[in-house]
């Protein structure tokens, strides 16, 4: 039987399958999707491809599993700032906040590289990144209709696209680092979208 590093077989197992995952994020961010591969992941933690079988069969598998482990905290998160007490324009503005924060990570960087590939994606995988969003984007479209219920005149759905658009675009810039000034332009955006002013 191999030497494990852990305490237990199975420990060792959850820290051999992190530092997989390791490996997952840092091939998307370096060469995205089409990088991944299971002799490349193989290669990084310094196993063989049959040993990878134990954790994964083929490449979307680690991928997938690679997803669940980076957005599903970020996901979370993310609701309970848009479910909270606060009023709705700032719920918006601290979630998008919170997204500079999440894009700027270097563990992250893999995401935004995954979202600017989205496209071109194999179907199982943009069915995965789009059912484990509907939460969160369930969230985002009642926030936004509660932020405009003083507006009927206003669209809450075309508002909600404005504000996805403003989002890539802040996220794109928060690769490079998240500045004081795009905190605050990113801010001012979504108030000045929602008609609010900035306290």
């Amino acid at each position: 039987m191999p030497r494990i590093a852990a305490p237990t077989v199975k420990e060792h197992r959850d820290h051999q399958h992190e530092a997989i995952l390791d490996a997952v994020g840092a091939i998307l961010a370096e060469e995205g999707y089409e990088g991944v591969e299971l002799a490349a992941v193989g290669q990084r933690v310094g196993l063989a491809r049959t040993s990878l079988y134990r954790y994964a069969h083929h490449k979307d598998e680690l991928v997938a599993q690679w997803l669940q482990r980076a957005f599903e905290p970020a996901m979370a998160e993310a609701q309970a700032v848009l479910g909270g007490s606060d009023p709705p324009a700032d719920r918006l503005a601290a979630w998008l906040d919170g997204q500079l924060d999440f894009a700027a990570k270097p563990r992250e960087g893999a995401a935004a590289r995954l979202m600017a590939e989205f496209d071109h994606l194999p179907e199982p995988i943009q069915a995965l990144v789009t059912d484990g969003h509907r939460p969160l984007r369930n969230a985002l479209a009642a926030t936004v209709a509660e932020a405009l219920q003083d507006q009927p005149t206003r669209d809450p759905a075309l508002v909600l696209a404005l504000i996805d658009g403003l989002a890539a675009a802040a996220t794109r810039q928060a690769a490079g680092g998240v500045t004081p000034q795009l905190r605050s332009e990113t801010c001012n955006a979504v108030l000045a979208l929602l008609n609010r002013s900035d306290a």
